[in-house]
């Protein structure tokens, strides 16, 4: 994916974009990231009988360009997990995983209370924090979400995720996690603090992992009924202005069951390497090499890899990828 011609308006951008295939691209988009025009120099066929794989390389081409002016322009123009963009900010979710992974376990589960009592008590068949719906108390559990915030601002953000992508660092995280499971966090958020401090006034010592992270929304269980899957939600607030969805935690029973904490993070960075998967598959991008893996990422991808023929199996654990297939990844 490369962007071979970009000028705006105060209102509109239009951008010009030569997919993997050489295929030209021309788009209009909103300052807040709404398309308003796209078409190709190739012929498709109309919207009604394009194929799930025709629909899907639109679809990259708009979410590449969504991320083009995220990182250009400081724009919020990606939504994370909406129904039209599905892909969630990779800058921003690299650097969620980074500050999952290298947190202490008890760090951890002080952030994520209810989202671990809750795969707790299912593993034992005690009540948990979210009980099934009234009309359906035997209900099986199909999924649980819970969204994380950060703090940070864009540029801080985009500072660690490059540091992140160029040494590969995710990998390194994930092994330690099987080396060092129970390795303290004492210092760590002051010395990201540090790194991220313009000058010595602005930093300081007692850095704590509030100052990066937020998680206040309510946990939701979705429940599989005879009937349509019912949602019911946990405890919990929305986020202050200040705070950036940049994560959605979305576990199924695929992933249970987990024993312990530590179980429970190395969980939470493997599926957070396979969402940061997903959303460079999902803008025709491959995916920087510690995000190269397979397993269950965003839940709307994992439903689009099982019904597109024309889609590789990224979502099981045991499929064998090309990679190559997809653009190497740009530098923006």
């Amino acid at each position: 994916m490369n962007v071979t011609e970009h000028s705006e308006t105060d209102r509109t951008v239009e951008l010009r974009i030569t997919d993997h295939d050489n295929v030209q691209h021309h788009l209009t988009l909103s300052k807040e990231g709404e398309v308003t025009d796209h078409w190709c120099d190739q012929h498709l066929p109309d919207s009604d009988d394009r194929s799930l794989g025709d629909e899907e390389r639109l679809a990259r081409v708009e979410r590449f360009a969504k991320y083009y002016l995220t990182r250009t322009t400081g724009s919020n123009a990606l939504s994370p997990y909406s129904q039209s963009d599905q892909v969630a900010d990779p800058d921003r979710l690299a650097v969620t995983t980074l500050l999952i992974g290298a947190m202490a376990q008890d760090t951890l589960e002080s952030h994520l209370t209810t989202c671990y009592d809750q795969l707790a008590a299912l593993r034992a068949n005690d009540t948990p924090p979210v009980e099934p719906p009234q009309v359906a108390p035997d209900a099986d559990w199909e999924l649980i979400e819970q969204d994380i915030h950060l703090t940070l601002d864009t540029e801080e953000i985009r500072r660690l995720a490059d540091v992140l992508t160029e040494l590969n660092s995710l990998g390194e995280i994930r092994q330690a996690l099987d080396v060092r499971p129970d390795r303290k966090d004492s210092d760590l958020f002051s010395r990201l603090n540090r790194v991220l401090s313009t000058s010595e006034s602005s930093f300081t010592e007692d850095a704590s992992s509030e100052q990066f992270l937020r998680v206040i929304s309510p946990l939701r269980v979705h429940w599989n009924t005879d009937g349509p899957t019912r949602i019911e939600y946990g405890d919990g607030t929305e986020p202050d202005e200040d705070a950036t969805l940049a994560a959605r935690i979305q576990l199924t029973p695929d992933h249970t069951p987990i024993i312990s904490v530590a179980a429970f993070q190395r969980t939470l960075v493997d599926h957070f390497r396979c969402q940061l998967r997903d959303c460079y598959v999902g803008m025709g991008v491959r995916p920087p090499s510690d995000a190269q893996v397979t397993g269950h990422g965003i839940t709307a991808f994992t439903d689009r890899y099982e019904r597109a023929d024309q889609l590789q199996n990224y979502h099981s654990e045991h499929a064998i990828i090309d990679w190559t297939g997809l653009a190497p990844r740009p530098d923006l």
